[in-house]
């Protein structure tokens, strides 16, 4: 019988990637990736709210979860920022 993994699962004790700008520019990416992400997505929601209050297209259905997917992202992106900022600040508690 043959076993068949779930996808690539490093070793641990495969050599670790050194920290540093790799990971923060990493990082900064994917904040910028999804940043992006939400703001095509408020775009998205807002032309089909005009296109829906303009009567050229009546799915309301579309209208209510372009909206919604549009208030979840933006939601999720708050969230995000709150605990960084909460992260920031502990880290300026800390005493040397």
């Amino acid at each position: 019988m043959k076993v068949v993994g779930f996808g690539y699962q490093p070793s641990p004790f495969s050599p670790k990637t050194p920290q540093g700008s790799s990971n923060s520019k990493n990082f900064s990416e994917l904040l910028r990736k999804e940043l992006n992400q939400v703001d095509i997505a408020q775009k998205e929601a807002s032309a089909k709210l005009e296109a829906f209050a303009a009567g050229r297209d009546p799915d309301l259905a579309g209208l209510t979860l372009s909206l919604t997917k549009a208030d979840l992202s933006l939601r999720f992106l708050l969230q995000v920022r709150n605990k960084l900022l909460q992260a920031y600040e502990e880290i300026m508690r800390m005493q040397l």
